[in-house]
């Protein structure tokens, strides 16, 4: 054990005495701009394309991954933009671990290129050498590795990496156990705030990439953007074993597989303090939209992952959503009242209304078009008006209370043996017509009743209309997600001003109840 401390120690010394190697990118004038002007113009575009395609939404905190396209700035850069965009609103005290890989093959397993900096148009870039030697992964001259997959994504990090630096890593074939032990490195680091960055391309198709597995006609935009969703989905679970059965199934020609890998693994590995990961689908584009040739077709996609907790408020702003939310009920429509920038946020949210503590209306949605404040006014009216199951609720009757879920985004499960208590859960299995049905549990319902796992389980099957054993099926696909639920007093829905009761502030604590819909079409209660 001392000699190994004393390798270790030894190694670090070397690595920080080492003579600086700056790599001077050879992309410049092939894959982007040879002069800083031009590279200048080509990066400001791109985030001019991102922010009108993405809109001003405000960055989430606490991000801790992302999945960035690496083709020409002029394909891909709009769409990688708004990746690094949410890097750039984040703390600047913290390294960014680049996963990229080489194209023409490379070693195996995660090697990090002897390299102390690296120097485009637009400047130099400082490799964080300390925690390169920290991670301990074998050094490789980069001459050896040059790649497109990490060099296109040095012009992005100018004004964005801080003193931190950041680390370049290539990864190539890992075995499960070499999977595991790169993993456990960088869920050390990812836990103590670093952000850990997969460069990666997805579907090839064409017969220059020898793969086509759809036709040459008017449905294949539709069927590339379906698959890509397909392939985020199961990145998205984070459980590299079910990523693999998808490549298996699929041949999907997602070039950046390595390193996707070792992100899911180090994510799902790690102990973040804000939660478990859930992954937003920021992006898709695909380059035939682009050059309008859909012979050879790829694939760009964003991807971001934030712990739970990023999809929570703070109390101040729980009130003034209830505030909204019963602004909008009293009025019957929505309010115009201005909402804090730093919730001009996408969130999925459902908004219930209970009247003596008796559910009287509950809508939702998982995937808002609007930010927060206009997605809560709209569900609640629509929990007041549009619940099937209540008439149209009026003033008259009497008074009721607001009860608002702000969720997490959905995460496929590998099989329903993962659900834990505190999840609530989306169900998509087919009926006995071959209909696909959808049912919806949010997850405080499990605590109101006491059920365990199998109990919430049958139920959700029954409330997506399929036997209750069905959640067993092979075919049936299960997501999860988690809540952060609040609301107002009984008070207030005699008049007096609506307060937040005293919910945990995470994301992850128990929510209350809903009724299930499919995950397109969102409409809950208990």
């Amino acid at each position: 054990m001392r000699l190994a401390s004393l390798v270790t120690a030894a190694a670090l010394t070397a690595a920080l005495t080492a003579p600086a190697q700056v790599h001077t990118t050879p992309m410049s004038g092939r894959w982007f701009a040879a002069d800083a002007e031009g590279l200048n113009k080509q990066v400001a575009q791109a985030h001019t394309l991102a922010t009108a395609r993405q809109g001003n939404l405000t960055p989430r905190p606490h991000l801790a991954g992302l999945i960035v396209p690496h083709a020409g700035l002029d394909y891909s850069g709009a769409v990688a933009a708004e990746a690094w965009q949410l890097a750039a609103a984040h703390p600047r005290n913290r390294t960014i671990i680049l996963l990229a890989f080489s194209h023409k093959g490379g070693p195996r397993g995660v090697v990090s290129p002897k390299v102390s900096a690296y120097k485009t148009p637009l400047g130099t870039i400082p490799v964080n050498t300390r925690v390169a030697a920290e991670l301990g992964f074998p050094q490789v001259a980069e001459s050896e590795l040059c790649d497109h997959s990490l060099e296109n994504q040095l012009p992005f990090l100018h004004g964005i990496v801080g003193q931190a630096g950041f680390v370049p890593l290539y990864v190539g074939p890992l075995t499960p156990s070499e999977l595991n032990a790169a993993a456990k490195k960088l869920a050390l680091r990812a836990a103590q705030g670093d952000l850990i960055v997969a460069s990666s391309d997805f579907t090839h198709h064409g017969p220059g990439y020898g793969y086509q597995p759809f036709s040459q006609n008017d449905t294949l935009p539709e069927q590339l953007r379906d698959r890509a969703l397909e392939a985020f989905e199961h990145i998205g679970s984070l459980d590299v074993p079910l990523f693999d059965r998808f490549l298996a199934e699929t041949g999907d020609t997602i070039c950046g597989v390595h390193p996707i890998r070792l992100l899911m693994a180090s994510l799902h590995a790690a102990r973040l303090p804000h939660g478990r990961v859930y992954m937003t689908t920021l992006d898709y584009v695909n380059s035939g939209q682009l050059t309008r040739d859909w012979t050879l077709a790829v694939s760009y996609g964003a991807l971001a992952f934030h712990p739970a907790q990023s999809f929570a408020v703070a109390e101040p702003d729980r009130n003034s959503l209830l505030a909204h939310a019963r602004a909008a009920l009293d009025s019957g429509k929505p309010s115009a009242a201005p909402s804090p920038a730093h919730l001009n946020q996408r969130t999925g949210v459902f908004v219930t209304l209970k009247k003596k503590g008796e559910l009287r209306g509950c809508i939702g949605t998982l995937s808002p078009r609007t930010a927060l404040p206009a997605t809560i006014a709209d569900r609640t009216l629509a929990a007041a008006k549009s619940d099937p199951r209540f008439p149209p609720y009026t003033p008259g009757e009497g008074p009721v209370t607001l009860e608002l879920s702000l969720l997490t985004p959905l995460r496929r499960l590998p099989n329903w043996r993962a659900w834990q208590p505190g999840m609530g859960a989306v169900l998509m299995v087919k009926d006995t017509n071959g209909q696909q049905q959808g049912g919806l549990l949010l997850p405080q319902i499990a605590t109101e009743n006491g059920w365990g796992r199998d109990e919430f389980l049958k139920n959700l099957s029954l409330k997506a209309g399929v036997p209750p054993d069905s959640f067993k099926r092979r075919d049936a696909r299960l997501y999860v997600f988690e809540a952060q639920v609040f609301a107002e007093p009984e008070s207030a829905a005699n008049g007096a001003s609506p307060a937040a009761d005293a919910p945990s502030p995470a994301a992850n604590a128990p929510s209350p109840a809903a009724k299930a819909p499919s995950p397109a079409a969102a409409r809950a209660g208990h």
